[in-house]
């Protein structure tokens, strides 16, 4: 049944007004330039800012590759674009032709008003089959259209067929979901495709002199079977039989693959060797989030189709990725004034994304790592603050995407690899190859203890059998990760060669990336007090339910450096994905309100996370313990020398990690597990050279809070420990940092009477260990003394006061 017209045409039909349907007008219809068409009300009510003259136009351009909007003589389309419910209620062809036929009008009619601010001559535009021709399908019934549209032309008195220029639609899709699949299969779709096409387009080429042709592609926009009659050129609908994901990420992926492989088959095709004639690929992509068009009229509304076709021409080719929007029903796109044409393939001063793309060679991202002591303890440690590296004996991981592992062996050929999960690549829990050839968390570790279990190898998701422990899913969301948690708790407590209750285990624990990257759309379920509080649910998990438990909480990554690399055109980066796996970095314009709000909200993360693990939640115990890792809180974006982005450490969509980049985050995790309490790294250069620590010899277990002071010492807390910016002229104003003299007054307590003292040494209290006096001492420092001038806010002054001199009654000092 035909879609209501109030759905398809609801611009349209209250717009245009008399005589639209009859745009496709006989030669003799269209007597004089004066008889113009009635400009569309709605173009009227655009701001239309685009000025002819500011584009430096002299006279008719004679190549393709510098064709202006103001070159253009007439628009023209064939192929169909009608639209149909599968309900068979109507079967009325030639009513489905006219239904069709009107969206094909609207189209051409508005691009024909756009161009006509340009070039006032434009003729009125046109739509094949004429009314004239029965209905046809295939790669038939479109040849059809061609010749009937070059006929047209020929006889168009207003219309010199050789020398002026002419804008051609050729109108395409398909019922099945072939583009969805993965390669091959996807490739080998489009390859038939051109096929059924071609002969349609080698007419063109051969019969139309001075014309570029938009080959527009809806099979995006009209995804399902149940909203489109079949229009690509084939005498079938085509089944496809291959598995379909429903995530956002396989939806991007797919899609962006999808136009890299029309693209590379149109780059260097016949169709773009010649001055006189050039073949554009427009996509008609959708959002993936949006609900099926007949719930989103406007993006029916020919007006809104047309205005996106034009804004698409308007980008350089290779770069068309904004999905169709009823947004663009109230802008159009100007040519930019240093490149005034339309954009083909050989004017978009740009190489396709897959040539400007580095090669994903198998990067050999190995060391060796020589430390003096690679032994486990004597005895089984009974506290993990006593834990050696060899005494881990099980390797787990939570997360999403970045400890999946997507794409970190993707090859620059095949886009597609972005949706293959290359656990045994993962920065985090990835026991691929060894410590030679790939650095590695569970690589590292088995340097200490040979016989360490669970990381992962190979690819495959979460349930394939090379995941093993790695339970972090593609796309999660810190709110998904309670039931990575519980599967993983089961799954330590069901193996066999595992002993629950003895065995050392580490877990690494990464999330809150996607929730950021979701925060403005809902700044309530992404916001950083609900994400801590998702955090805190998986920790909660594993403090009750798992023993002798060491866990990594590596803190979110600093994500603003993503915006520059997907902002810099001479990265050669794709934003297609960002768009719809991270919306809020990509909708967010550089020094907007919005990019700010973004900026604090990851600052947020990052502090109540620490807030959460200072707090002493999970240290009530000696056999778990909660460390945050903070390598990832201050990114830099790594650049060649050049000054460019360094896409080597990116895949291929330029969001997710290479096998570089998983190598130099998982030294950066290892480093910062043996740095103390502290005094841990919140940057890492992923410029330099892969360099691992060893334990120190004084210090040889993993960090954590209680290992990292002395049992006399402490550590603070605080942000600020600066001095006021101006000397402060009141004690009410007085900061920490501002004090440059300590002095105490007191009795035995105060001097420190035999403070450094041995049990029984009475002898030992006559001594006066005053540089350890709580108010007066500053020997050492406040890791392993705590008094009050060993606090960094008083010791940061040049008057750091070793030993404190103390005035008593008797005139002692």
């Amino acid at each position: 049944m035909g879609l209501p017209p109030c759905i398809l045409l609801p611009g349209l039909l209250l717009l245009l007004g008399q005589g639209t349907t009859e745009v496709h007008a006989s030669p003799e219809e269209n007597t004089s330039e004066k008889e113009q068409w009635p400009m569309l009300v709605i173009l009227k009510s655009l701001p239309f800012s685009c000025n002819p003259k500011n584009l430096g136009s002299n006279g008719t351009s004679a190549s393709v590759h510098s064709l202006r909007p103001s070159d253009i003589k007439i628009v023209a389309s064939i192929g169909n674009v009608e639209t149909f419910q599968n309900s068979g209620e109507i079967s009325d062809v030639e009513k489905q032709n006219r239904t069709g036929k009107r969206v094909c009008i609207g189209m051409v009619t508005v691009l024909s008003d756009i161009i006509r601010h340009f070039n006032p001559s434009v003729l009125r535009p046109t739509c094949t089959p004429g009314k004239e021709m029965a209905p046809r399908r295939g790669a038939e019934g479109l040849l059809a259209q061609a010749e009937e549209l070059v006929r047209s032309m020929k006889e168009n008195q207003q219309l010199d067929f050789q020398n002026d220029w002419k804008l051609i639609n050729v109108f395409f899709s398909n019922s099945s979901h072939c583009h969805l699949c993965l390669f091959p299969q996807q490739q080998r779709f489009v390859q038939d495709a051109m096929i059924k096409l071609s002969e349609t387009l080698d007419y063109l080429h051969q019969k139309i002199p001075r014309a570029y042709v938009n080959l527009v592609d809806l099979s995006m926009f009209l995804e399902s079977s149940s909203w489109l009659e079949d229009t690509m050129p084939t005498q079938e609908t085509e089944t496809c039989k291959c598995q379909i994901q429903s995530t956002t990420l396989y939806e991007a992926v797919t899609q962006w693959s999808y136009q890299e492989t029309w693209e590379r088959i149109l780059f260097s095709s016949k169709y773009n060797q010649q001055e006189s004639f050039a073949l554009t690929y427009q996509p008609f992509f959708i959002k993936t989030s949006l609900s099926p068009p007949s719930k989103e009229p406007l993006l029916w509304d020919p007006t809104v189709m047309a205005l996106h076709l034009w804004n698409s021409m308007m980008e350089p080719a290779g770069r068309k990725e904004k999905p169709l929007s009823a947004v663009e029903r109230t802008s159009i796109s100007c040519p930019p004034q240093e490149s005034p044409y339309l954009f083909t393939f050989q004017n978009s001063n740009s190489q396709p994304h897959w040539q400007t793309f580095p090669e994903m060679l198998k990067q050999v991202q190995g060391v060796q790592l020589q430390c003096p002591d690679k032994n486990p303890s004597s005895t089984v440690p009974t506290s993990v603050h006593r834990l050696k590296p060899a005494d881990i004996k099980v390797i787990a991981a939570l997360g999403d995407s970045l400890t999946a592992a997507n794409g970190a062996g993707a090859g620059q050929r095949n886009p597609l690899d972005i949706l293959v999960e290359f656990r045994g690549l993962s920065w985090s829990i990835g026991g691929d190859e060894n410590l030679r050839t790939l650095v590695t968390l569970p690589n590292i570790l088995r340097e200490f203890n040979a016989k360490l279990i669970g990381y992962s190898t190979g690819t495959g998701d979460q349930n394939s059998a090379g995941a093993r422990l790695n339970r972090a899913v593609s796309g999660a969301k810190s709110g998904d990760v309670t039931t990575q948690a519980k599967e993983l708790v089961q799954m330590l407590k069901n193996d066999k060669t595992i002993n629950f209750e003895e065995d050392w285990k580490l877990v690494t624990l990464f999330t809150g990336g996607n929730d950021l990257c979701n925060y403005c759309e809902d700044p309530l379920t992404y916001g950083p007090e609900n994400v801590i509080y998702n955090v805190q649910t998986v920790l909660d998990i594993l403090h009750a339910q798992v023993p002798r438990l060491f866990v990594n909480l590596v803190s979110t990554l600093e994500i603003l450096s993503l915006k520059e690399l997907h902002s810099n055109s001479g990265a050669g980066c794709s934003s297609g994905i960002l768009r719809q796996v991270c919306p809020c970095l990509f909708k967010a314009q550089d020094g907007s309100r919005e990019l700010a709000s973004l900026s604090d909200a990851n600052r947020r993360y990052q502090k109540l996370l620490r807030d959460l693990v200072n707090s002493g939640r999970y240290d009530t115990s000696d056999d778990f313990t909660v460390v945050l890792q903070t390598f990832f809180e201050r990114v830099r974006l790594p650049r060649m020398p050049e000054g460019l982005p360094d896409i080597s450490f990116f895949t291929p969509d330029c969001f997710h990690f290479s096998r570089k980049a998983h190598a130099h985050s998982a030294s950066a995790l290892w480093n910062n597990m043996l740095e103390p309490f502290g005094q841990k790294t919140a940057y890492h250069d992923f410029q330099g050279s892969i360099t691992l620590a060893c334990p120190r010899k004084d210090r040889p277990f993993l960090s954590t809070y209680k290992n990292s002071v002395e049992p006399n010492g402490s550590i603070l807390q605080c942000n600020d420990t600066a001095p006021s910016s101006t000397k402060p002229k009141s004690v009410h104003s007085l900061k920490p940092g501002d004090i440059n003299v300590v002095a105490a007054l007191g009795d035995s307590l105060t001097v420190g009477s035999g403070l450094d003292t041995g049990p029984g040494n009475l002898l030992g209290m006559a001594t006066q260990f005053r540089g350890l006096s709580f108010s007066g001492g500053g020997d050492n420092s406040l890791d392993n003394v705590t008094t009050l001038p060993t606090y960094p806010v008083i010791r940061g002054s040049d008057s750091c006061w070793t030993h404190t001199v103390l005035v008593f009654p008797d005139g002692a000092s």
